[in-house]
């Protein structure tokens, strides 16, 4: 039985399959001007769930990435104040060692304290420093200066806080270093009171006096109370006999050099008074400690000692003159007490190797004029004599070990210097060896902390590929994909325009 199609149903089906050609077109058009396969909720929507999701981990990852530009900045401040403490530092001990030598006189050694508050208030500046307006070594007190001056003393107003930044999702970063780390140092020390800086001999070197600082090669004046001057060239001069000898021979045993009966420096013997100067601005009189003049017929020199070393033998330390062998010291770190034998002992190394392999994680250190001992932590820990003779005592390590301070140890160096006092400006230079380790295992903390910043920097880098690529898959379109769906969408409206315009054509003239 025939069917007949009414025009009206006939139309409907026509405009039907030219909106959904239309539509579609239009909806590679949109494709094709975005370049992004999703552009609503209904083109895919499991594919939305998951753009979300990558746009959510990179919103994240681009968070992390701001975290670690700032905190490049803080590391690498950090890391640039702390190269200049341990260069002020040096400067310290450098000022330390040459007002303890022979050298230094009363009038430099005062001058020198208004060194030390220079580099005082340097040191300040630099535990001062701010990024951004945030101080670096306050903890994460960073509103306000971490360290003040009030009257002499310097005061730590930040806090113990450690600054933690997230680096990744699971992952995070210290980054600054408390202001209350250099007021306590890391380890705890003990500083010698005993100078037990060798005897010079004739075959002493010369490179080797004022506690290992040298002399300065050159030319002295001689001349005693008959009015007779000498010169004497000391430039060929290597050993202590070979100043002696140089000069003897200069002076026609007029005057007569030799080593003091202290055997600490050298002794002019003659008709009185005797004056030694400088030639031509030079400082060979003063390094020998033979500058100046003596009222009578002897010439005592100042003390230009060497430093000690390993090889140092006790029976050439005078302070040890009539005590040797020695005996044994005690050792108390928290009621647990080490007894350390030294009868054996003929050299200082021998000191400093029967120490330390008594006492694991401490160690007996040789300083210029003294011994120190030094602990691996801030435990404090006592040194003490057993039994006779007072071994401890002899050597100046009876006593309490605690941490260095920063700031205590430039009061007690300026103190020292303005009592004219060589002995406890010597003894400064243990704390001031502590202090500079302190700082140079900061570095290494600091160093290590930038390369952790560089490889998570890296890592999130990576990852942000990552995720632009998951979500590209998702969300972008395949040009050539959508070129050519674009292109048979276009064809498609076009012959359903045609066909249709010619089918409508075909109806109408039915009617004519």
């Amino acid at each position: 039985m025939p069917i007949r199609i009414s025009d009206n149903y006939l139309s409907q089906v026509l405009v039907g399959d030219l909106n959904r050609s239309l539509g579609q077109m239009l909806e590679f058009q949109r494709q094709a001007g975005t370049m992004q396969r999703i552009n609503d909720f209904a083109d895919d929507p499991r594919a939305v769930g998951a753009i979300q999701r990558y746009n959510s981990l990179l919103s994240a990852n681009s968070q992390y990435l701001r975290n670690l530009g700032r905190s490049s900045v803080i590391v690498e401040n950090t890391d640039a104040a702390l190269q200049d403490m341990s260069a002020l530092l040096s400067e310290v001990r450098e000022l330390a060692l040459r007002e303890s030598n022979a050298v230094a006189t009363t009038e430099t050694r005062l001058m020198a304290t208004q060194q030390v508050d220079n580099l005082t208030g340097r040191l300040l500046d630099l535990l001062n420093t701010s990024t951004e307006g945030n101080y670096i070594f306050g903890g994460t007190r960073t509103d306000r200066p971490p360290f003040i001056m009030n009257g002499s003393t310097v005061i730590y107003q930040g806090n113990e806080d450690l600054m933690v930044t997230r680096t990744g999702p699971t992952t995070t970063q210290v980054l600054n270093i408390p202001g209350n780390e250099f007021i306590g140092s890391m380890s705890a020390s003990l500083v010698g009171g005993t100078d037990l800086a060798p005897r010079i001999s004739p075959a002493t070197p010369l490179a080797d006096l004022n506690l290992g600082t040298g002399w300065s090669s050159g030319s002295i004046t001689i001349r005693d109370g008959n009015n007779n001057t000498w010169n004497v060239n000391l430039t060929a001069a290597v050993t202590v006999a070979d100043v002696i000898a140089t000069i003897n021979t200069a002076t026609g045993g007029t005057v007569t050099a030799g080593i003091n009966p202290d055997s600490n420096g050298f002794q002019l013997t003659g008709t009185g008074p005797i004056y030694v100067e400088e030639v031509a601005g030079g400082q060979t009189a003063t390094t020998l400690g033979l500058s100046g003049n003596s009222g009578a017929g002897t010439f005592n020199g100042r003390d230009v000692r060497p430093d000690l070393d390993a090889a140092t033998l006790l029976t050439d330390i005078a302070a040890l003159d009539g005590s040797l062998p020695l005996g044994s010291i005690e050792v108390d770190v928290a009621g647990v007490i080490t007894t350390i034998d030294f009868s054996a002992a003929t050299t200082l190394g021998d000191l400093e190797a029967t120490f330390n392999a008594a006492m694991p994680g401490y160690q007996l250190r040789l300083d210029p004029s003294g011994l120190s001992i030094v602990s691996g932590s801030t435990e404090m820990f006592e040194v003490r004599n057993s039994g006779l003779p007072d071994t401890a005592t002899l050597l100046g390590i009876e006593g309490t070990g605690t941490p260095v301070r920063m700031f205590g140890i430039l009061e007690d160096l300026r103190a020292a210097l303005a009592a004219d006092d060589p002995t406890a400006i010597r003894g400064s230079l243990v704390e001031l060896g502590a202090l500079e380790q302190l700082i140079h295992s900061q570095l290494i903390k600091v160093g290590g902390r930038q390369q952790d910043l560089e490889w998570n920097e890296s890592l999130l880098m990576q990852r942000d590929t990552q995720l632009q690529s998951k979500l590209s898959l998702e969300r972008d379109a395949d040009v050539a994909q959508v070129s050519s769906d674009l292109a048979r969408a276009e064809m498609s409206y076009q012959s359903s325009l045609l066909v249709t315009s010619r089918l409508f054509q075909q109806n109408l003239m039915m009617y004519l």
